[in-house]
């Protein structure tokens, strides 16, 4: 009897283990639950874009003396909410003309009625190489504002982009005399700004293409080193509107050689130019 007990009782604890077992082993099972990561919501903002007479690519049309202008593969236009921030970046979907949709992609949908401003290259003049193509790559600083008329879905649509630029382009033709002068570094003094141009090919040393921030009735002074002789010109009430072009012919001036006397040598002290080129030379 008291086997029998035993055996009973040796079964049970034998029952409760394999479900506890069991019971482990389903729990350990259990597969994880992964949160489903939400995809960011992004929205696609179409323009339709145009430009002024000295925005994007630049040429110049030698028979109108106008710089055309177009749009090319790479151009990127920054744009901005009413606040200043950056809320995306749009390119060009065709290239090589005056007129192109503008599209990309948004993190954050703007309203109706918002006004967008649209930003197109910086504007950094401070140095320069002389060229349309320096300028169109690195400062042709253009911008346009837009109004939202639409927010549909994912897409949104703005009125029409003037892209309008930010500076003057003028074509410096220097001459010393009747001769063209050839400068190995020309320096613009406009108001408060100064521009350095050093000509880098395919730039001609005597016609430099220069940007400049637009300006009214200011003084310019030009001043150009050709080799190791200095030449400058002031020029009074001067005025250069942003988006216009404009051609300046510039008869530069030698700077006058200033006399050095030093005592105490037993022989002609040397004289140079004013500019630093050598006359004679010390012993």
């Amino acid at each position: 009897m008291k086997k029998n007990n035993l055996l009973i009782i040796l079964a049970a604890a034998l029952a409760v283990g394999a479900t506890f077992s069991c019971s482990q082993i389903k729990e350990e099972q259990q597969p994880l639950e992964i949160p489903v990561q939400e995809e960011p919501t992004v929205y696609t903002l179409t323009v339709e874009a145009m430009k002024g007479t000295a925005t994007k690519a630049l040429t110049e049309d030698e028979v109108n003396h106008v710089i055309k202008s177009s749009w090319a593969d790479g151009d990127n236009v920054n744009v901005y909410n009413a606040d200043g921030d950056l809320l995306g970046t749009l390119t060009p979907t065709v290239s090589s003309t005056s007129s192109t949709t503008l599209s990309g992609e948004l993190d954050s949908a703007p309203e109706v009625d918002d006004v967008l401003t649209l930003k197109f290259r910086s504007d950094s003049y401070a140095s320069q190489e002389g060229t349309l193509e320096y300028i169109a790559t690195h400062c042709d600083y253009a911008t346009a504002e837009v109004t939202v008329t639409d927010v549909i879905d994912k897409s949104i649509t703005t009125t029409p982009a003037h892209f309008e630029g930010q500076q003057a382009i003028v074509k410096f033709t220097l001459q010393s005399g009747t001769e063209a002068l050839n400068a190995t570094e020309l320096m613009v003094y406009a108001g408060t700004s100064t521009y350095t141009v050093t000509p880098a090919p395919p730039a001609t040393p005597s016609v430099l293409y220069v940007a400049l921030e637009g300006f009214s009735e200011q003084t310019v002074t030009l001043s150009a080193q050709a080799g190791s002789a200095y030449y400058d010109r002031t020029v009074a009430t001067v005025t250069f509107e942003n988006g216009k072009f404009y051609r300046v012919t510039v008869k530069m001036i030698p700077r006058v050689l200033n006399s050095i006397s030093i005592s105490g040598l037993d022989s002609a002290a040397p004289a140079y130019y004013y500019g630093g080129a050598l006359q004679t030379e010390a012993r």
